[in-house]
C-alpha cells in the first residue's frame, strides 16, 4: 500500500561518491532509515538512508537517523538565511539522502513521492530480484517492493509471494501451492 500523504520533490541530485539527496515538501512526521518511497508517476522506489540536518534547530524526528551537513557558507553575511529557514519549517521541507531501488534515477524536480509500504493479502509476483528488495506486481497491475530478509533466500523470479502474519512471507506458485526450494 502506499500512503495517501504525498511528497513535492523540490530539488532533487546525485553527489557523486554520496549519492541521492532529495529535498521534499510536506514532510511533517519524517520517515525511518530504511522507509521506502515511492514515485506516483513512474513507479519507482527509493529507499530513506538519513535525514540530512542543515541548521541546529531544524525540527527533529525520534525515527529518523541523521547526518549533519557541513555547508560552506558564512552564515553572518546572509542576512536571508532566517527568512529561508522559517519558511522550510512552515512548508515542512526537509532534505534527505536516498537510494534508488533497482534503477538508478533520481526523483524529478516536481514530482510527488509516498511513503510505501507492501500489505497485500493475495499473492503477488515477484518480477525483478535486486540485491536487498524483490520488485513485485499484482494482476490489476499494482507494483511494490519487499525487501528480500522477509521471503526464502530461494525465492526466484515468476514465484509468487503470499503474505503470513508473522511477517515472513511464503513462496507460492501460481496455484497457490508452497514452493519448496533447498
Amino acid at each position: 500500500m502506499d500512503s495517501n500523504v504525498s511528497f513535492n520533490v523540490l530539488n532533487s541530485n546525485i553527489i557523486t561518491g554520496f549519492g541521492i539527496i532529495v529535498e521534499l515538501e510536506n514532510v511533517e512526521n519524517g520517515f525511518p532509515k530504511n522507509g521506502v518511497l515511492k514515485s506516483t508517476k513512474s513507479n519507482l522506489f527509493w529507499e530513506v538512508k538519513n535525514r540530512i540536518i542543515e541548521d541546529v534547530n531544524e525540527k527533529r524526528f525520534e525515527i529518523e537517523e541523521e547526518v549533519q551537513s557541513h555547508l560552506n557558507f558564512n552564515k553572518d553575511n546572509n542576512p536571508n538565511r532566517v527568512n529561508i529557514f522559517k519558511l522550510k519549517e512552515e512548508k515542512n521541507i526537509r532534505l534527505y539522502k536516498i537510494e534508488s531501488i533497482g534503477h538508478s534515477e533520481k526523483p524529478e524536480i516536481g514530482e510527488s513521492l509516498v511513503f510505501h509500504y507492501t500489505t497485500f493479502r493475495k499473492k503477488i509476483k515477484i518480477k525483478e530480484i535486486y540485491h536487498d528488495y524483490c520488485l513485485l506486481e499484482d494482476e490489476n497491475g499494482y507494483v511494490a517492493v519487499i525487501p528480500k530478509r522477509k521471503i526464502s533466500k530461494n525465492a526466484q523470479i515468476g514465484d509468487y509471494v503470499r503474505h503470513c502474519e508473522h511477517q515472513y512471507h511464503d513462496l507460492v506458485d501460481e496455484n497457490d501451492n508452497f514452493v519448496y526450494r533447498h
